[in-house]
């Protein structure tokens, strides 16, 4: 039986409660942020752009995953992903901006490639437990740092994203310096935005 990226089987996630699963992500949430933050740090200690809103999953199913999982759909999987950026005007195009970040890895000795994308360079890193960190050096100055889980399975992906969206305000800040984020929702929470029907 395929295991997920916290090393349940199906029939694992199978005898828990919708409680339990949104639990389960809330885990898997606060482990997103403590890697990005901890990457963060490595290049850049000041403020990064938000790019998009992450408390709410990402598609399961190995056609939107980073990280294939055998048997793996939208309905039954999902995934978590954040992103930030930050600029800086005197780096350009200068693959010597990943070094900061390759040594990081090194230092974790987490197994990376590099990549010279055109104009652009990037740099990638497997965690010891599962995450994908990527840094990218884009050609006009921006520095894209994004983290991706593999896939974990659900009992329904769109029970528990509406579990997690409907308890969330969807305020996200700006700008936010490493480790700064809006709190996770509780499961005592109120409905604030329920589903569209």
């Amino acid at each position: 039986m395929p295991i997920d990226a916290a090393g349940l089987t199906q029939e694992d996630v199978s005898r828990m409660s919708l409680h339990e699963e949104f639990d389960r992500y809330h885990q898997h949430y606060e482990r997103m942020q403590q890697v990005l933050a901890a990457a963060q740090r490595q290049v850049h200690d000041s403020e990064w752009r938000w790019t998009m809103g992450d408390r709410v999953p990402s598609g399961g199913g190995n056609e939107n995953s980073v990280v294939p999982m055998a048997g793996s759909t939208i309905d039954n999987s999902y995934a978590l992903d954040t992103s930030r950026v930050w600029s800086s005007p005197v780096a350009g195009n200068d693959r010597r901006a990943l070094q900061p970040m390759i040594g990081y890895f090194d230092d974790q000795g987490w197994l990376w490639r590099e990549r010279t994308l055109g104009k652009d360079h990037d740099v990638w890193a497997v965690t010891d437990d599962g995450w994908r960190i990527r840094y990218l050096v884009i050609n006009n100055g921006n520095h894209a740092l994004t983290v991706y889980s593999g896939q974990y399975w659900t009992n329904d992906s769109l029970a528990l994203t509406e579990a997690i969206g409907g308890r969330n305000d969807a305020a996200y800040p700006e700008e936010s310096l490493p480790g700064e984020y809006p709190p996770f929702p509780k499961w005592s929470d109120a409905i604030i935005r329920p589903p569209k029907i």
